[in-house]
């Protein structure tokens, strides 16, 4: 029971293409949270700026507060695999 519900909460892409929809909303959030802040910003803000369908937001997100939580660790990532090599030298 538990796999069955974790398995149905799991949003993660399971092709190429849905990986790819799910980088554009998150740089579609990027833009939305830039420009008009988190509290103004929207879902279908978003979803207009990378070019789907709302449903597809649905697909890979829970939430407004889900896309958020998923940038900023996405943009983390960046930031540490840029400066990881930095600090190295």
């Amino acid at each position: 029971m538990a796999e069955d519900a974790a398995a149905k909460d799991d949003k993660t892409p399971r092709t190429a293409r849905g990986e790819r929809t799910r980088q554009a909303l998150l740089a579609a959030a990027a833009q939305e949270f830039g420009e008009k802040g988190f509290h103004d910003g929207s879902v279908s803000g978003i979803t207009r700026r990378a070019g789907c369908a709302l449903g597809s937001f649905y697909t890979y997100f829970d939430s407004k507060d889900d896309i958020f939580r998923a940038l900023v660790a996405d943009m983390s990532g960046q930031v540490r695999d840029y400066v990881s090599p930095r600090i190295a030298q």
